[in-house]
């Protein structure tokens, strides 16, 4: 992954922007409430095999987040120079350990449907139960990236394999993970040999 300009982020966003000095790819800033967030970046090969970099928003005390449109305005400049410097596919997992996914699900889409430039990128996204509790993912590219349709489909067939069509529904979760790891290696082992 290329490195972001923190200069380009702090020209455009509301807040001013931080980067950690002791972790790579990682930004911090607080907004006017109070709340420091957290946004990094690492790669990710677990949900698309070819590669993807998981986006990670990170609220650091959990505290209550008031609707914030500077936070949504930070975060988007932020995204947008990720991918000024980075023609990369882009991938967000949200948090489970407080029982608010759906909620974060229905923001992220509710942002994305109506971000201005959202023409000029493509948004998958999947949600299912994964041992009793929701999950939900998604997958952003630009249009024009050259892994987009390998991209697609890996996602594609990743969430079946987690969240399943009917057919695999009654698998386990051990089950699921076998084929998803022989689904990885195999991926692995067909870049090998190319």
């Amino acid at each position: 992954m290329n490195k972001l300009n923190l200069k380009n982020i702090n020209l455009q966003a509301p807040y001013t922007v931080h980067e950690r000095e002791d972790k790579q790819h990682e930004f911090y800033f607080w907004s006017d409430f109070g709340i420091v967030y957290d946004i990094s970046f690492s790669p990710n090969d677990s949900i698309i095999p070819s590669g993807a970099i998981e986006v990670g928003i990170n609220n650091r005390e959990q505290k209550v987040s008031p609707r914030d449109p500077k936070f949504l305005k930070t975060l988007t400049v932020i995204i947008e120079e990720f991918f000024a410097c980075n023609n990369d596919v882009m991938l967000y997992l949200t948090e489970t350990g407080d029982g608010k996914q759906k909620f974060r699900n229905r923001l992220f889409i509710i942002w994305f449907n109506n971000y201005e430039n959202r023409h000029k990128y493509v948004l998958k996204t999947a949600e299912g139960m994964l041992e009793g509790q929701d999950n939900f993912m998604a997958m952003i590219a630009q249009v024009d990236n050259p892994r987009l349709a390998q991209a697609v489909e890996e996602f594609e067939e990743t969430a079946d394999i987690l969240f399943g069509t009917p057919a695999k529904q009654h698998l386990s979760l051990w089950e699921k993970c076998i084929e998803f790891v022989y689904k990885v290696v195999s991926t692995k082992i067909r870049k090998y040999l190319k």
